[in-house]
């Protein structure tokens, strides 16, 4: 019995072939139009991206004693602020392309693993990713009869994605701030404002610290909180004043907390 071609398929491939030729005949070879138009198009976001940046900084505000860390320009935040050497926690974290390595990083935690999570596994999804057009050379280009390379094609970007999000809102290897060792302590505000600003550089909170100033593990030795606002404040006896550097509810907030450390009664709120 013989095995007869539908017509639609003998007209679809009679079309593709048709287009193939002409194309042949009439179209430019990739060097170097191609090439060319490549060129022009990564020029042009070379210059947008350049002008974005002078766009940002030129409308940047300035670094006072008012702003700090500077103040934000048109198209986004100003970065301007020096890292604090007393700072003795820090929460290193990827730039959002690499977001996706540091969830692998997390889902591979024994050392011997960790070349699956760097090399092999992206190794691999960008190998396929390259590959692929010339191991799927079929001529149908209807999404219904290339169910495994669009499969393929849609599951590495999906768990790209996938990954690059859960790395972007997972926790980080420290969680809060642990200056004084109470978990009722280390939940308040004014504990990360003490870890972000170095203090644990020259006071303990009871969880370790520097010695250059007073031990207030147990509260300040002057437990008024007039006077403990005042050193904050304004500083004295080697401390500089941080007025500027606190806003006044922060500034009570600290009050509050090292009131607190005397008396062992965690500050409400």
């Amino acid at each position: 019995m013989a095995v007869t071609t539908p017509r639609k398929v003998i007209n679809r491939r009679v079309r593709y072939e048709t287009e193939l030729v002409a194309q042949k005949k009439e179209g430019h070879p990739f060097f170097p139009y191609a090439m060319f138009h490549d060129t022009v198009v990564n020029l042009i976001i070379v210059l947008m991206i350049v002008a974005m940046t002078i766009i940002w900084h030129a409308t940047a505000g300035p670094i006072d004693a008012h702003h700090p860390d500077g103040q934000n320009g048109w198209l986004g935040a100003l970065y301007e602020g020096k890292a604090n050497p007393a700072v003795q926690v820090t929460e290193p974290r990827p730039e959002w392309y690499f977001l996706f390595l540091f969830e692998l990083l997390r889902i591979f935690k024994s050392p011997w693993e960790l070349i699956f999570a760097t090399i092999i596994i992206p190794t691999i999804f960008m190998v396929l990713l390259i590959v692929w057009p010339f191991i799927d050379r079929g001529r149908d280009r209807r999404i219904s009869r290339r169910p495994v390379g669009m499969a393929f094609g849609l599951s590495v970007p999906a768990v790209l994605i996938a990954l690059t999000i859960a790395g972007g809102i997972a926790p980080g290897a420290v969680s809060g701030s642990s200056i004084t060792g109470d978990p009722k302590f280390d939940a308040l505000p004014a504990a990360a404002l003490i870890s972000s600003h170095g203090c644990t550089s020259c006071h303990n909170f009871g969880a370790g610290g520097g010695t250059v100033g007073p031990n207030l593990s147990q509260g300040a030795p002057n437990p008024d909180p007039a006077a403990i606002k005042a050193q904050i404040e304004n500083g004295g006896g080697g401390m500089p004043p941080f007025k500027d550097a606190f806003t006044a509810d922060e500034i009570q907030q600290l009050v509050d907390f090292i009131v607190g450390l005397g008396t062992g009664t965690p500050p409400s709120g």
